[in-house]
């Protein structure tokens, strides 16, 4: 029942991910999307989808190494959703060089940015809309209740844990628990 609260996070980072490609896709052909609004949703947009998405993905990864962390928070997407929000961030990376290179300088005049800002912000856009949905995705396919690693007594364990830190019981393959929470 809870896992259905996560479809409408999924609805908004798609939508977020789609809008922000299309304005991004629209920036190479020189057009402007709509005002200032599409701008500021947009941008804003984030943070109320990453607020779950950070609770979520620090539940998933419980005690990871840095290094693990994504490996750790995408362990439930399809793999395909994985390698595009891996894509989206180096490409956002790319991205914000160029831009940082090619920015307009000076004060605007008013009025839209000019379609070379909305292309160095839709990069960012499609990373961060990406990652949040792959992390929902990842928790709703895990299922909200399967978000946090625990040992055969249902002790809560971390996610290099080899041993259950309150009961001692060994853990002999980590991220087993992982593919069990996935695939049942």
């Amino acid at each position: 029942m809870t896992n259905v609260l996560l479809v409408p996070l999924m609805v908004y980072a798609a939508v977020g991910l789609v809008v922000s490609l299309a304005v991004h896709l629209l920036s190479f052909a020189g057009i402007q999307p709509a005002g200032n609004e599409l701008f500021f949703a947009l941008h804003v947009g984030i943070f109320p989808l990453w607020l779950p998405v950070m609770w979520m993905a620090n539940k998933m990864t419980g005690g990871a190494r840095r290094m693990d962390f994504w490996k750790a928070a995408l362990s439930g997407c399809p793999a395909w959703m994985k390698y595009m929000t891996y894509g989206f961030f180096a490409y956002a990376i790319v991205n914000f060089a160029i831009f940082f290179v090619t920015a307009p300088t000076g004060k605007p005049n008013g009025g839209a940015p000019p379609s070379s800002v909305w292309h160095g912000f839709s990069g960012h856009w499609m990373a961060f809309y990406s990652a949040g949905l792959a992390i929902v995705t990842s928790a709703y396919r895990r299922g909200i209740s399967n978000l946090e690693r625990r040992c055969p007594n249902g002790h809560a364990v971390g996610y290099d844990d080899r041993f259950c830190p309150a009961c001692g019981v060994a853990i002999t393959d980590p991220r087993a628990t992982l593919d069990r929470a996935v695939n049942s």
